[in-house]
């Protein structure tokens, strides 16, 4: 094995985006259950007549609660591949000086999500420190592919290799995308607007979710090379 280090991170960083996949996806349908009840809420509201009515709360209030239980579940498997994940690239990073950038933006993006919470009474701030979180992320996935691409070079596996190159373009297509449909969805106000950012963010959320199967695809072909002898 040439790179045991590399081999035993990418594992981990594979079954750490395992994780995170599962995390999106019970968030996603959190995410479409307060969509779909603040669209229930707004149509007993409106025919209600009235803009607070009781009809309208219980419709919101169950929503949350529902949505409350996915967004749990989210937030466990998103800790626990988000720890899986550092201790990935730390062992990869051994064998791969690649990794040690994706190691130094991911601390950094730990520190921008705490001061987005921090700040979490100041949307705008918190939404864009939210977004370089979001940004620092894709350098992350970035540097993680371009180390397992030189490895796979060193090895002489031009299919890993090409596949790497392609998943990159893709991996910052579709960020820049999900970002763009965050930072609209955070910014919007109003009981219409908000609606409508809801659903940016559930596009967002997909958005994502077709990354993580890209991206897991690869590190699954990368997982194999790698526990080659």
């Amino acid at each position: 094995m040439r790179f045991p280090d590399a081999a035993k991170g990418v594992k981990r960083i594979f079954s750490a985006e395992i994780l995170n996949l599962l995390a999106k996806i019970f968030l996603t349908v959190a995410a479409v259950i307060i969509a779909v009840s603040m669209l229930g809420a707004a149509g007993t509201a409106g025919d209600a007549g009235i803009a607070n009515s009781e009809d309208a709360m219980a419709v919101m209030g169950g929503g949350i609660l529902i949505a409350g239980i996915f967004a749990l579940a989210w937030l466990v498997l998103a800790l626990i591949g988000f720890i899986m994940n550092i201790v990935g690239i730390v062992n990869a990073s051994h064998d791969e000086v690649s990794f040690k950038s994706a190691l130094l933006f991911l601390i950094i993006g730990i520190f921008s999500a705490g001061l987005a919470g921090i700040f979490y009474n100041n949307p705008t701030l918190s939404s864009l420190l939210y977004s370089l979180y979001s940004l620092l992320t894709l350098f992350v996935y970035i540097f993680v592919i371009v180390g397992i691409v030189k490895m796979a070079d060193q090895m002489n596996r031009g299919d890993v290799s090409a596949r790497g190159s392609n998943v990159l373009k893709l991996v910052i297509v579709i960020n820049i995308l999900a970002l763009i449909a965050s930072l609209i969805a955070s910014i919007m106000g109003g009981v219409t607007a908000s609606v409508v950012a809801s659903v940016l963010f559930v596009v967002a959320l997909v958005l994502n979710i077709v990354q993580y199967f890209m991206y897991l695809s690869f590190l699954s072909k990368a997982k194999k090379m790698l526990a080659e002898k």
